[in-house]
């Protein structure tokens, strides 16, 4: 026994030694040229107090605002960086000046347009209808919702209006009116959205529809309104519009475009340039490859873009049927799109045809329409415009940080 005992000591300095190599061996690997990548410190992860700061001067209620921000990116699981932070604070910026409910200017005269235009398709009885029914008041209101209509400032007046014209015409309008199924016809619906000219709200100037769908099928339009009209509900819903999807943009300004214009427009954009610039056909690159109707589902019409992309597929890739590349345009809005073989095709080719490495993204080209606009607008200005306050908080951070 006791003559074996050197022997396991002398292995076992031996094993011991050859560990110590090893890891001299990894040390120096990782401190040479190196096959392992040299670890990145995170982001700074910035406090309530720092989020603060960050804020344009004249922003009040300052503290909560950094807060509601912080408490988004939570949500989102994203890290509170300077970067995330700074995005969420200039799209706030941009949209409503850190108004949590921002008023919109003209929105009376806006409002009455739409109401005139929906009644005169009822034919002439339909302005006899509207005014009989805006002559009305709600329990426990003095004034008619023809004079609280030409008062109404910001989006959530115009809701609580809204809604209780349709809880009168419900619940008191007489059925034995001459016009009531006129009246019927005006109001059937019940739905806010097809009376009301505004279809985003909040801080961020979210679509409606977007917080709807994201708190599943089972959510109630108007309490998910009353919350997009709070400063937290607004920020975010914002927040997870703007940085809830991954996408490999190298700079913010495409996810700002994206902000407007939709959920890889940016990326969508720069295929469809490549698509046109390979086949020859003029395509408006607008970050849509199919056609959508007025909820964003899909049309069953054939697209410019879907038309280009086939000509391509006949042209350069016949190995993709045109049935996956019909297959695969169902998947603009997603991630999983960029791993479709009609993407990579198009990728592969361009960079052959042209010697030009395909960019990800461009800025999509989109005439803004909408009545809270008084000039024209684009897509473009918007993400610009965005950027500009993005860079602004940037500098903040650094003249913080030194």
């Amino acid at each position: 026994m006791e003559a074996g005992a050197p022997r396991r000591s002398g292995t076992r300095c031996h094993l011991w030694l050859t560990v110590l190599l090893a890891a001299c061996a990894l040390t120096a690997c990782r401190r040479g040229a190196g096959t392992l990548e040299p670890s990145v410190p995170p982001p700074p992860r910035l406090t309530v107090e720092q989020v603060a700061r960050l804020l344009p001067p004249n922003v009040k209620e300052r503290e909560g605002w950094a807060r509601d921000v912080l408490a988004a990116l939570e949500v989102e699981e994203l890290a509170p960086s300077p970067p995330a932070v700074c995005s969420v604070l200039a799209v706030i910026e941009q949209e409503s000046g850190f108004e949590a409910d921002p008023a919109v200017p003209g929105l009376p005269k806006l409002v009455r347009t739409r109401l005139e235009s929906h009644a005169d398709k009822l034919g002439p009885p339909g302005r006899k209808v509207l005014a009989s029914v805006l002559e009305g008041k709600a329990p426990g209101q003095k004034r008619t919702f023809d004079e609280r209509l030409s008062t109404v400032r910001t989006e959530h007046d115009l809701d609580r209006l809204f809604r209780d014209i349709l809880a009168y015409y419900e619940d008191k309008y007489p059925k034995t009116y001459a016009l009531a199924d006129l009246a019927s016809s005006l109001f059937a619906s019940g739905k806010l959205e097809d009376l009301n000219p505004i279809t985003t709200a909040g801080s961020m100037q979210v679509s409606v529809r977007y917080a709807v769908e994201k708190e599943g099928d089972d959510a109630d339009p108007i309490e998910v309104r009353e919350r997009m009209y709070t400063r937290a509900g607004g920020v975010r819903y914002g927040t997870a519009r703007l940085l809830g999807y991954e996408a490999a943009y190298p700079e913010p300004l495409f996810r700002f475009a994206d902000y407007n214009a939709g959920v890889y427009a940016s990326r969508n954009a720069a295929l469809q340039a490549q698509v046109s610039r390979l086949t020859g056909l003029a395509l408006a690159p607008d970050g849509d490859l199919q056609l959508y109707d007025k909820q964003g589902e899909p049309l069953d019409d054939d697209s410019k873009s879907l038309q280009a992309l086939l000509a391509f597929r006949q042209r350069y890739a016949p190995e993709v049927s045109e049935r996956q590349v019909r297959r695969d345009v169902r998947k603009e809005k997603e991630r999983d799109f960029e791993d479709t073989d009609t993407f990579r095709a198009v990728k592969r080719v361009y960079a052959r045809e042209t010697g030009e490495s395909p960019a990800y993204a461009q800025l999509p080209q989109v005439t803004l329409r909408s009545p809270k606009l008084k000039t024209e607008r684009t897509t473009a200005w918007f993400a610009r415009s965005v950027q500009g306050r993005f860079e602004k908080c940037q500098a903040r951070y650094r003249a913080l940080a030194k």
